[in-house]
């Protein structure tokens, strides 16, 4: 007959056992769905904020593989992990981060599990959540041999688990599938017109005329620029210069805007030197280059060529042509 300890003693060592079996099971289902949401890309957002960029096939809820035996790609989506600046609350990382739309402090909440933000610890965030300007910036890394072209955006099919609905929603301004399924094989490349390209991305090059300048501010977001010189006045040397509008009271209005978008209290009180931030929907038309390597309406009218892409391989574009590369200025 067994004595009480000895019982005691090799109860416990099965249940350790048993835990451990438990756990590395366990551990390994998690490594097993954590292989396919591992970050593809990583990238600094305006210089400040690292973020990594992936996607994730949703049968890993089921417990199920991707790629194996599928006769159809399978359905996946795209995430951001970012990591919360030191002291942010959850309101201030829901307005920087995310879209207007959505009920931004409550998903926080959700994408964190309802737990306190960790400045050292990334949350992952479902991309179609996010702000164009960071969704642009992911895409760029996600897809690194994308790049400007002759009357569009050319995008390279990088991953297998690619599709049409994935690249048109995350690209476009449509809901709809605007590329065919055949088109879809790794290395090859589709053209997207930059009618059909989302604005909010930042994608498109843009090219201001002097002495307005673009850059990106503290948010990510491109603006335009002027900096003011003795004598300058917002409503005179800003409004009416830059943006126009016939009625005083559309002129005042954007002034008080542009007041409140530069933290400024007087209309009269900027130095000289200071910029003043200007949104670009605001400028009028004729303070916007267009670059003639990549937009389709720019012709040489004493060329013979009847494109601009034949002007271009043929050697004929005017000398303004060089001086606005298209890698350079789809950084802006």
């Amino acid at each position: 007959m067994f004595s009480k300890p000895f019982i005691i003693l090799n109860i416990t060592t099965i249940l350790i056992f048993c835990i451990k079996e438990g756990n590395d099971a366990f551990s390994a289902n998690l490594k097993k769905i954590d292989a396919e949401i591992i970050p593809i890309a990583s990238f600094l957002f305006t210089q400040l904020d690292s973020m990594r960029i992936g996607w994730y096939c949703r049968k890993d809820i089921n417990k199920q593989q991707c790629f194996q035996h599928e006769t159809t790609k399978p359905v996946g989506s795209l995430f951001v992990q970012l990591r919360p600046r030191k002291f942010e609350e959850k309101n201030q990382l829901a307005l920087r981060v995310l879209r207007k739309k959505f009920n931004r402090v409550q998903l926080i909440k959700e994408f964190n599990n309802g737990k306190e933000l960790n400045h050292n610890r990334y949350l992952t965030i479902p991309f179609d959540y996010l702000i164009g300007a960071i969704q642009g910036e992911a895409l760029r890394h996600l897809f690194p041999n994308d790049r400007v072209e002759f009357g569009g955006w050319l995008h390279q099919i990088t991953y297998k688990w690619e599709t049409p609905e994935l690249i048109s929603k995350s690209f476009t301004n449509s809901e709809h599938n605007n590329f065919s399924n055949e088109d879809f094989n790794q290395g090859r490349r589709i053209k997207i017109p930059w009618d059909d390209l989302r604005s909010d991305l930042q994608l498109q090059p843009l090219a201001l005329r002097k002495p307005l300048f673009i850059k990106k501010d503290e948010t990510g977001i491109r603006y335009a620029f002027y900096k003011v010189s003795p004598g300058d006045t917002i409503y005179s040397s800003v409004v009416i210069r830059f943006i126009g509008g016939k009625k005083h009271i559309i002129r005042s209005q954007s002034a008080n805007d542009l007041l409140i978008l530069n933290g400024l209290e007087d209309a009269h009180q900027i130095s000289n030197g200071q910029l003043i931030k200007i949104p670009l929907k605001l400028i009028k038309p004729e303070y916007f280059h267009q670059v003639p390597s990549i937009y389709s309406n720019f012709l040489d009218p004493k060329s013979k060529s009847t494109s601009v892409e034949q002007q271009t391989q043929n050697g004929i574009l005017p000398q303004i042509w060089k001086q606005y590369n298209s890698s350079i200025i789809s950084q802006l």
